[in-house]
């Protein structure tokens, strides 16, 4: 995914329906959404790895480290408006705030 868009990219806002511009505001989200599993047999096997170095969890990761979480559905990209993102509890733009 570019980081750019063209014209042909935008979407109404996934929440209200409407343009990404509605309010007059220039401003909006575009979210990158995935729904995970993880994997009970790969945190068992770290838990193990743990409690065998004494709970020394960097040590432990030396040895075994493995991807304990997948994506269980295909990423979907959503465009949400600023007057959504800010609306009631503003957690759109609380995620954004907290991200990586």
């Amino acid at each position: 995914m570019s980081d750019k868009m063209r014209a042909e990219d935008f979407k109404p806002c996934a929440l209200c329906g409407k343009g990404m511009m509605h309010a007059g505001l220039p401003l909006f989200y575009r979210v990158r959404i995935e729904r995970m599993g993880i994997s009970l047999p790969d945190v068992q096997r770290a838990h193990g790895m743990e409690q065998f170095m004494g709970g020394h969890v960097a040590i432990a990761r030396v040895f075994c480290d493995p991807d304990i979480a997948e994506p269980i559905v295909k990423a979907a990209t959503a465009l949400v408006c600023e007057t959504c993102a800010t609306a009631g509890d503003g957690v759109v733009a609380r995620l954004m705030e907290g991200a990586e």
